[in-house]
């Protein structure tokens, strides 16, 4: 079992619990992990909010993939690779989540713009640790730098049937996934957590067979395909644990700690 030397974790679903805190198991095993091993957090989580999780928990930042992969960063060197939406596609997905009455919000350059003050903007705030700007037009907005990704936020139900709708619509010129029960996420059709892995593969020179990754949902299938190993917390959803190697206990049991234990000697 010692071959593994890299360890990468989605956040939310994932390290983090219902109570959206990283239980104190999970705290003590990464930080162990950290001193011996190469630890990255990959999240579709903008890049200030996921910087603030890894200062808050460990004490220091890790080699980071937020934004699901649309941009990478490494302590000391800062961004090192940033991929945004083509202008036009931003603003038609933009029209139609507007059309469906679906909360939409935007990140330019890791700030959060919304168009409007309401409830499911303050719940990401919140949930992200992050502020928020209220602009009267997101279309106009992002015409001066298009955005690295769109998120738009409604019941779990509600996303699952545009999510169909909408993949259709754009077929192979965008990805959209949930990251989320309640979070649809719109990105550049060559960006996912897998390829931000990847670049960091070739970056410190990490083979695959070394790594093990960590998630709970979709969009961490791509990762899995770039890791020796692939583990599923138990409230993964169907598609992730299908093509994962291990169903580790859930988010709230700190099922983490469980595999790392069997994998390494800390």
């Amino acid at each position: 079992m010692g071959q593994y030397r890299v360890f990468v974790f989605d956040l939310d679903g994932t390290l983090i619990n219902d109570e959206e805190k990283i239980p104190e198991r999970n705290v003590e095993i990464l930080k162990k992990l950290i001193e011996k091993f190469e630890v990255v957090i990959a999240s579709g989580r903008m890049l200030k909010s996921i910087l603030n999780v890894e200062r808050e928990y460990f004490g220091r930042e890790l080699p980071t993939i937020a934004y699901n992969g649309g941009m990478i960063y490494i302590p000391e060197k800062g961004v090192v690779f940033e991929k945004n939406l083509e202008t036009d596609l931003a603003k038609s997905i933009l029209v139609d989540l507007r059309r469906m009455k679906i909360h939409r919000q935007v990140y330019i350059d890791d700030v959060l713009y919304v168009e409007e003050d309401n409830e499911e903007a303050r719940e990401y705030a919140k949930h992200s640790n992050v502020d928020f700007q209220v602009v009267k037009d997101l279309l106009s907005l992002i015409e001066k730098k298009p955005p690295t990704k769109i998120l738009a936020i409604d019941e779990e139900k509600v996303l699952d049937t545009i999510k169909e709708n909408l993949r259709k619509k754009y077929r192979d010129s965008i990805k959209i996934f949930k990251s989320f029960p309640t979070y649809l996420e719109f990105v550049p059709k060559d960006v996912d957590k897998g390829v931000g892995l990847r670049y960091l593969k070739e970056t410190f020179g990490w083979k695959e067979e070394e790594i093990v990754s960590f998630g709970d949902n979709e969009n961490d299938i791509a990762l899995f395909k770039e890791s020796g190993l692939g583990v599923a917390v138990a409230n993964a959803v169907k598609d992730l644990k299908e093509v994962a190697d291990i169903v580790a206990p859930s988010n709230n049991q700190a099922g983490v700690v469980d595999v790392i234990s069997d994998l390494v000697d800390l």
